[in-house]
């Protein structure tokens, strides 16, 4: 009998929209675990029957240290050490690669704000994600960026904003995106149009980047990429 998937979301998120933008794209039947961390004390105790992690993306900076810095460390590195599957969305891909990298491994991008339907590309020859071509338009949002990958990793899509656009480990079981693949159009835009004030402060103009979307069902997608690529089995690389 197949084991049905035990998801764990860690909600970084000030506003704690995240974890709800990410459920949707998930099976339903799979249990999903939401925890918003805001303090040491808003991780779970235990980890070890979870069958993946997914940690979010978040309007703190990684650059500065949260109260909670220290436990998401620790905890990326415990489930490493389980062979638990985790997905990193921009802050909570940043995170991993702090985690397991160190504080050289992430900066503020020297670009400043990376915001809108963001054009990135995928690397030919690199670990294929179905359903995407070689160019494609996914919802960013970022000042900081991650500049070294933990070691074994696979870069498999780039921007030209920011280099590090996605990434995957097989021996440490990690799939991370700088881009946010959970906001759909409708949602990715609402956002752009509340933060308006934010974005038109770095000169980009609000109204010209709603007039665009996604080119493709992102959610779908990378969720579905990250829950069955990285199965109950640790895999190695075909590459």
């Amino acid at each position: 009998m197949t084991r049905l998937m035990k998801i764990q979301i860690f909600d970084y998120s000030i506003e704690r929209i995240e974890a709800g933008l990410i459920r949707q794209w998930l099976p339903k039947d799979a249990e999903v675990l939401t925890h918003y961390i805001d303090s040491e004390e808003s991780f779970p105790l235990e980890t070890e029957e979870v069958t993946h992690i997914i940690h979010s993306g978040s309007s703190l900076s990684i650059r500065e240290k949260a109260p909670f810095t220290e436990r998401a460390i620790e905890s990326v590195r415990t489930a490493r050490d389980k062979s638990i599957p985790q997905m990193g969305i921009c802050y909570g891909h940043q995170l991993i690669c702090l985690a397991l990298v160190g504080e050289q491994a992430v900066q503020r991008s020297a670009k400043g704000l990376e915001v809108g339907w963001g054009e990135v590309a995928f690397r030919e020859g690199a670990t294929q994600i179905p359903g995407t071509s070689s160019q494609e338009k996914i919802w960013q949002h970022h000042f900081d960026e991650v500049i070294i990958l933990p070691e074994g990793s696979e870069l498999i899509a780039t921007g030209k904003h920011t280099p590090i656009q996605a990434f995957v480990n097989f021996r440490h079981r990690l799939f991370g995106t700088q881009f946010h693949p959970e906001f759909d159009r409708e949602r990715g835009n609402r956002f752009f149009l509340e933060d308006r004030k934010l974005i038109e402060s770095h000169q980009y103009r609000v109204d010209e980047i709603i007039q665009s979307g996604p080119s493709l069902n992102a959610g779908q997608i990378f969720f579905s990429f990250f829950l069955n690529f990285f199965n109950q089995k640790p895999i190695s690389s075909p590459f």
